[in-house]
C-alpha cells in the first residue's frame, strides 16, 4: 500500500507538464461574464452604471476573443425588452450606462449581458434590479400569513395592516390586492382598511399555495404606494423539498458512507432542520442529525443487508417520510476523510469481489484534467493523500473509474480558497458630515502578502438602496454560481474570510447542490449557430423584383459613419457583415446603410439579440487596463474588401432643391440640420457665420439662385444602425475646487461609481470623493481582479451623521 501511495505522489509531482499538454489539446473558447452594478435598487429617472469582466471560462483570464458585449434590460412582469445596445469590450473588460427613464414601470427587471462565445447549456439571469417610483414610501404595510389558510386549503386570507412611517394607523385606505404565480395573476380582491388600518382580503379557490406573490396597491390620503412580497405560509402547511445525496454517488451495502442532505421550500429558500432521525423499516432509530448551514448537513450510515431506511423530520414538524436512495449490493465509495489548506485525504473503500481490478483516480477542474493515477486496491480499500498547492482555486471533480472508463464514484471539492486577493482599507476619518471630502486608501495583496496590481470596481451607495436579491460578487460568481447548476442561496456567504467556516460550508454545498451538478463539460446551445450570433444587414427579398432576387450576390451597399463613407458588397445571400471594427468607429453615433444600385430595396438588420428569443426567458432564475495593449484600429474604408471611397453620402432630393447641411456628411449622419439663413435670405451665407433656421418650402438664395428650400431628408431606403454605445462620464462634485457649489442641495444616493481603479506596483490606490446632503450609512462594495488572475471582494460602511 505504501508503494502505491508513493507512486501517487510521483504522479502529482508531474502534474505541471501534464496539465500544459492537456490544456493545449482541448482549449475552451467559452466565456463567462460578471457584471458589477453601481447598485441594484433604483428610483425612476436614475442612471444604471455597470462594468463587465469577460473571462475565459477555463483559465479565468481576460478574454480577447470577443470585442462586442450585447446588453439587454427586460421587465419581469411583461417579459419586454426596454433597452438593448452593443458595448465595446477591451481585452476582457467593458463599461456601460443605462438611463432608467421615468416612463418605465415599477417592478423587477433583468439585465442580461452576453458575447458570441458565452452561450452555454444553462442561461442564467445575469443581474436583477428593482425599479421603484421612490425608495422611501409615505406609508408601510405589515402582512401576517400565520392564520391565512382556511381548513379547506383553498382560500387565502392574509391580514394586511397599513400604517404611516411614524406608526399611526391609516384608516379607509383603498386596497387592491392580487395573487400572482409565475407572471400570471391568479386572483384579485378590492377592499378598504377599517378604523384599525386593517384589511383582510380573501382569495378563493386557489389551486396552489406554492411560489405565490402578493401584490398590494394602497391608495390613501397620503398618496398611492405599491408593495410586492412572497406569500410566506407556516412551514407545516406546505411541502418541502428534502434530498439525500450519498458521498461519491452511491450507497453500498456494508460500507459506512457519508450522506449529505439539503432541505428547501418550493421556492428554493433553505429550511433549517433542527431535529431529524434515520429509522429502519421497523421504526428503530439508527442515528439523528440536524442541519449545519442553509438547510444542509450530513451524517454517516452503515447500510446493512435486507434493511430499508428512511428519514423522519421532527422539528420543524413535517408529516412525511423520506426514503433512502438505492443501496447497492457491491461497489466503491469515495470518501473525503480530511481537508486542510494544503492537502486532501481520500479513503477509497470497496466491497468484496473486486480484487485485482485496475482503477483510475483522476482530478479535473473546469474541463481540464490535472492528474490521474492507476492503482490496484486490495483488502477493504486504501487512503490517498493529494497535495493541492499547485492546483488553481475553485471546484475540482475527483473521480474513480474502472478499466473500461466507467465512472464508479465522483466527488466535488472546493480547494485553495485561501488563494484570494486580500483588500484592506483606511479612511481618513471615522464619521463624516454632509458635503465632506472622503480620502480612502486601498491596498491589495495575495495570499502570501505580496502586493498585486489590480483593477478595482467600487461603488458607494446609501444603505436604503440595499439589494433585495441574492447577489454575487466577483469571487462567488466565477468560483461558485457560474460552476454549480441552479440557485445558490446567499453565494457571497461562502467567502466570508473565516477559513474553517468557509471550507466546511463550501464542502456541504459540494456534497449537496454540487452532487452531479458540476457544469463541466458544458453543452453548447445546439439551437444557436454562427449565423444566429453575427451582426449583419441584408437586402429584404420581399422589397425587390424576382429578377433582382436572383442576383443578390455582390450587391453594393453604401455605408456611412462619422469617419468616412464606403461602398461594400453583399455575399451570395444579399447579406453584409457588420464587423466589430465598424461598430468601434461608429461608437456614440450611427452607421447609415443604403442600397447603391437596387432602387427601392429595403434593408433588414440581424443581431444576436434576435437569437435570444430562442431562450426560455420565463424559466430563468434569475477604460485603461493594466492587461490591455492599445488597439491598432484601422479606419472603416481600409479594412473591408472591395471598397471604394465616396465624396459624400448620397441624399436623394424631391421637388426643387434640398439643403446641404454645410455639405457635411457627419451632420446628416447625426440627424442634425445646421443650415441657416442670413439677414439677406441667403442659405449658408459665406459672409455671415450664423442666422435663423430655414423653413421648409420657403424661397431662398441657394448658390446665388432663388429656389424653394427643402430640408435634408434621408431617402426611404436609407436606414441606420447604432455603433458601440457611448458611455458618459459619471458626475462627481468637487467642493474643494468649486466651493460655491455647496449652496446647491446635493441628493446623490450614489456617492461614487468607479469601475476601473488601478493599483500601483505596491498594490495601492488612493480614492477621494465627497459626501452628499444625505445623512445615512453608505455601503461600499469593491470587486478586484488581479494581474495574476486572482480575485477578491470587500464590503464595508461609511457613516455620514451630520
Amino acid at each position: 500500500m505504501k508503494k502505491l501511495i508513493g507512486l501517487f505522489f510521483v504522479v502529482v509531482g508531474l502534474q505541471t507538464s501534464q496539465v500544459g499538454h492537456l490544456a493545449a489539446q482541448n482549449p475552451s473558447n467559452e466565456q463567462s461574464i460578471y457584471l458589477q452594478l453601481n447598485k441594484s435598487v433604483f428610483e425612476l429617472g436614475e442612471d444604471l452604471w455597470f462594468s463587465a469582466t469577460v473571462l475565459n471560462s477555463q483559465s479565468l483570464l481576460p478574454s480577447s476573443r470577443d470585442t462586442s458585449l450585447f446588453v439587454e434590460l427586460r421587465s419581469k412582469a411583461e417579459n419586454e425588452i426596454v433597452f438593448k445596445e452593443i458595448f465595446e469590450i477591451s481585452n476582457g473588460f467593458s463599461e456601460g450606462h443605462i438611463f432608467l427613464a421615468d416612463t418605465l414601470k415599477q417592478g423587477e427587471y433583468s439585465l442580461f449581458a452576453f458575447t458570441r462565445n458565452s452561450f452555454s447549456d444553462e442561461v442564467k439571469k445575469t443581474k436583477s434590479i428593482l425599479l421603484k417610483s421612490r425608495i422611501t414610501p409615505s406609508i408601510l404595510v405589515d402582512v401576517n400569513f400565520d392564520n391565512a389558510l382556511t381548513a379547506e386549503l383553498n382560500t387565502l386570507s392574509p391580514k394586511i395592516k397599513v400604517v404611516r412611517k411614524s406608526g399611526e394607523l391609516v384608516a379607509k385606505a383603498k386596497i387592491n390586492a392580487e395573487i400572482w404565480s409565475e407572471n400570471k395573476r391568479l386572483a384579485r380582491v378590492k377592499t378598504t382598511t377599517d378604523s384599525l388600518g386593517v384589511a383582510i382580503p380573501s382569495f378563493n379557490k386557489l389551486k396552489t399555495f406554492e411560489n405565490l406573490i402578493l401584490k398590494i396597491d394602497v391608495d390613501s390620503n397620503l398618496g398611492e404606494e405599491q408593495f410586492e412580497l412572497p406569500v410566506a405560509l407556516p412551514t407545516n402547511t406546505q411541502r418541502i423539498q428534502f434530498n439525500l445525496m450519498p458521498e461519491g454517488g452511491s450507497l453500498v451495502q456494508g460500507i459506512s458512507t457519508q450522506i449529505a442532505f439539503k432541505a428547501v421550500q418550493k421556492n428554493g429558500t433553505p429550511i433549517e432542520i433542527d431535529s431529524a432521525v434515520v429509522i429502519d423499516e421497523k421504526g428503530k432509530v439508527i442515528t439523528s442529525f440536524k442541519s449545519r448551514h442553509n438547510g444542509m448537513g450530513s451524517f454517516y450510515v452503515l447500510p446493512l443487508p435486507s434493511k430499508q431506511y428512511s428519514v423522519s423530520i421532527i422539528s420543524p414538524k413535517i408529516d412525511s417520510l423520506y426514503s433512502f436512495p438505492k443501496v447497492f449490493d457491491a461497489g466503491f465509495v469515495l470518501n473525503l476523510s480530511k481537508q486542510t489548506e494544503d492537502d486532501l485525504l481520500f479513503a477509497v473503500k470497496k466491497s468484496e469481489g473486486f480484487e485485482g481490478d485496475s482503477l483510475t483516480f483522476a482530478i479535473e477542474q473546469r474541463g481540464i484534467l490535472y492528474y490521474e493515477s492507476k492503482m490496484i486496491i486490495s483488502g477493504e480499500g486504501m487512503p490517498l493523500k493529494v497535495p493541492t498547492a499547485s492546483l488553481p482555486r475553485g471546484i475540482i471533480k475527483v473521480s474513480l473509474s474502472n478499466s473500461s472508463g466507467q465512472k464508479l464514484a465522483e466527488r466535488l471539492v472546493f480547494v485553495n480558497n485561501q488563494k484570494r486577493l486580500n483588500i484592506v482599507y483606511e479612511l481618513n476619518k471615522t464619521n463624516y458630515t454632509t458635503k465632506e471630502r472622503i480620502d480612502l486608501k486601498l491596498k491589495v495583496t495575495d495570499g502570501q502578502g505580496d502586493p498585486v496590481q489590480t483593477v478595482i470596481g467600487m461603488s458607494v451607495v446609501d444603505e436604503v438602496f440595499k439589494s433585495v436579491f441574492d447577489e454575487d460578487n466577483i469571487v462567488s460568481h466565477f468560483f461558485l454560481s457560474n460552476e454549480i447548476k441552479g440557485r445558490v442561496h446567499h453565494p457571497k456567504s461562502y467567502f466570508s474570510g473565516e477559513s474553517k467556516t468557509d471550507r466546511d460550508n463550501l464542502d456541504l454545498l459540494m456534497l449537496t447542490q454540487g452532487w452531479r451538478s458540476y457544469r463541466w463539460p458544458r453543452i453548447l446551445v445546439e439551437s444557436l449557430t454562427d449565423s444566429d450570433l453575427k451582426v449583419s444587414v441584408k437586402i429584404n427579398p420581399n422589397s425587390v423584383s424576382k429578377k433582382v432576387l436572383k442576383a443578390l450576390d455582390q450587391q453594393k451597399i453604401q455605408v456611412v459613419s462619422m469617419f468616412g463613407a464606403s461602398v461594400l458588397s453583399t455575399d451570395k445571400n444579399g447579406e453584409l457583415l457588420i464587423t466589430d471594427n465598424m461598430l468601434y468607429w461608429s461608437r456614440g453615433g450611427k452607421m447609415f446603410f443604403k442600397t447603391d444600385e437596387v432602387e427601392g430595396a429595403l434593408l433588414n438588420f440581424h443581431t444576436p439579440f434576435d437569437a435570444t428569443v430562442k431562450w426560455s426567458w420565463d424559466k430563468l432564475d434569475q477604460q485603461k487596463r493594466i492587461f490591455a495593449s492599445t488597439k491598432n484600429w484601422n479606419i472603416l474604408p481600409q479594412v473591408e474588401n472591395d471598397v471604394r471611397r465616396l465624396d459624400d453620402f448620397v441624399v436623394e432630393s424631391h421637388q426643387d432643391e434640398y439643403g446641404v447641411a454645410h455639405g457635411n456628411a457627419r451632420n446628416i449622419i447625426e440627424g442634425r440640420n445646421t443650415d441657416y439663413v442670413c439677414t439677406f435670405d441667403i442659405l449658408n451665407c459665406r459672409n455671415h457665420s450664423f442666422g435663423r433656421e430655414p423653413r421648409d418650402g420657403e424661397r431662398l438664395y441657394i448658390n446665388g439662385v432663388l429656389k424653394t428650400y427643402r430640408a435634408p431628408k434621408e431617402a426611404n431606403t436609407t436606414t441606420y444602425f447604432n455603433g458601440y454605445y457611448e458611455v458618459p462620464e459619471v458626475y462627481e462634485p468637487d467642493y474643494d475646487k468649486v466651493p460655491e457649489d455647496r449652496v446647491f442641495t446635493d441628493f446623490r444616493n450614489s456617492l461614487i461609481w468607479r469601475p476601473s481603479i488601478l493599483t500601483n506596483e505596491n498594490g495601492e490606490a488612493e480614492v477621494s470623493f465627497f459626501t452628499s446632503d444625505i445623512r445615512s450609512i453608505f455601503n461600499v462594495h469593491i470587486d478586484a481582479y488581479g494581474d495574476n488572475g486572482q480575485m477578491g471582494a470587500l464590503k464595508f460602511d461609511i457613516k455620514v451623521l451630520k
